[in-house]
């Protein structure tokens, strides 16, 4: 990947849009769609307030940071790119929030007994001892369950670790105050929330099986290489391309400003950023983490992410749910053909391969054999 190209800043909305939704273009494709219709949501949601001159100033603030985000991590910054691939495969930001509160939905009835259950268990609830609150509405069994699949699992990353005790958070709660008198109910209830609150914040919500199996394959190489970013269109160039000379050099502000301060877009901790070049060094060092993307890094870090993702599905039986977690299986490199000599009839499936000559044997079986 090359450094990030010198275009001119956008100023008006509608350019910075374009800038944002040609820059993600470039994203490999398990990531693309869902930060395009980012993109697009947040653009469309904000039309209807751009009589608010402060609100869409920070706003394009907003807007110019993600820009630089994404040029950054197509021009080679592996930590920004995981960022992004994070973000659109739901293990940080708003769309793994959509999932967790899908996850904590409840199922729809699918017969009439389990609709029966479902009314009886709205009409045993007693709105004398209080009011009803979000947790009502959540399936907390199926958060449960899959927040033990989780800790059981060791998923831990880029979310704070799940404890066993943390998952019956009914148990948390103490019987007594500190005064050893009965804890209110509202107290209570208060504490409650609060603990599945901490735990649905350490969730990794488990993705459609469809996307999750979409990743699957990209990892393990079963389909073309469709999913990777296109190549970037070389930059146009004129006929009589200006060259700058001396004449263009800003001595003012090396007189009045540090050095430090005048060069620090084009330092080499944020080339990656800003795109600009070292005009006083006489070769242009590289900037600092930039890789050089390749079908077999995009995979490595794919596969880093689908670790932490999972699918759900309830049984058959309709009692309790099916979890699988993304593991790769560890399995030895296939020998090359220059090598496939030395690996010959192995492993024997028969136990032992009868052409190989056995080593002599030591003790005194050896000795009993010279004599004889």
């Amino acid at each position: 990947m090359s450094r990030p190209l010198r275009l001119p800043r956008p100023e008006t909305p509608i350019h910075l849009y374009r800038h944002i939704l040609r820059e993600s273009s470039y994203l490999p494709r398990p990531a693309r769609w869902v930060i395009d219709e980012r993109i697009k949501a947040r653009f469309r949601a904000g039309i209807d307030s751009w009589a608010d001159d402060e609100l869409i100033a920070r706003r394009i603030r907003q807007a110019h940071h993600g820009l630089r985000l994404i040029r950054a991590a197509n021009a080679g910054d592996m930590d920004r790119m995981r960022r992004i691939m994070y973000f659109a495969i739901g293990r940080r930001g708003p769309r793994r929030r959509e999932l967790v509160a899908r996850l904590v939905s409840f199922d729809k009835p699918t017969s009439t007994a389990d609709l029966e259950r479902f009314i009886s268990k709205a009409h045993a609830f007693d709105e004398k001892d209080r009011k009803l609150d979000w947790l009502d509405t959540w399936d907390v069994e199926k958060l449960r369950v899959f927040a033990r699949s989780q800790a059981n699992a060791g998923i831990n990353s880029p979310r704070a670790s799940i404890m066993a005790h943390q998952t019956s958070p009914e148990k948390r709660i103490p019987a007594e105050n500190s005064w050893g008198r009965p804890l209110p109910l509202k107290l209570a209830r208060s504490k409650l929330l609060a603990l599945w609150r901490k735990l649905a914040e350490k969730i990794m919500p488990p993705l459609p099986v469809s996307e999750w199996k979409r990743l699957r394959n990209i990892i393990q190489g079963t389909v073309q290489a469709q999913w990777l970013p296109p190549p970037r269109r070389a930059l146009a160039k004129g006929i009589l391309e200006v060259v700058p000379t001396a004449k263009n050099w800003d001595w003012k502000a090396y007189a009045v400003k540090p050095v430090a301060a005048v060069d620090r877009q084009a330092n080499r901790r944020n080339k990656l950023l800003s795109g600009a070049l070292d005009d006083n060094s006489p070769s242009d060092p590289q900037p600092t983490g930039c890789h050089k993307y390749k079908p077999r890094s995009f995979r490595r870090m794919l596969a880093e992410v689908w670790r932490l993702s999972a699918t759900m599905k309830q049984k058959p039986t309709g009692k309790g749910w099916d979890i699988t977690w993304g593991r790769e299986t560890m399995l030895p490199a296939s020998p090359m053909e220059r090598s496939l000599e030395f690996f010959k009839d192995y492993p024997d499936p028969e136990g032992g391969n009868k052409n190989r000559k056995q080593p002599p044997r030591r003790g005194k079986h050896r000795g009993a054999a010279k004599r004889s």
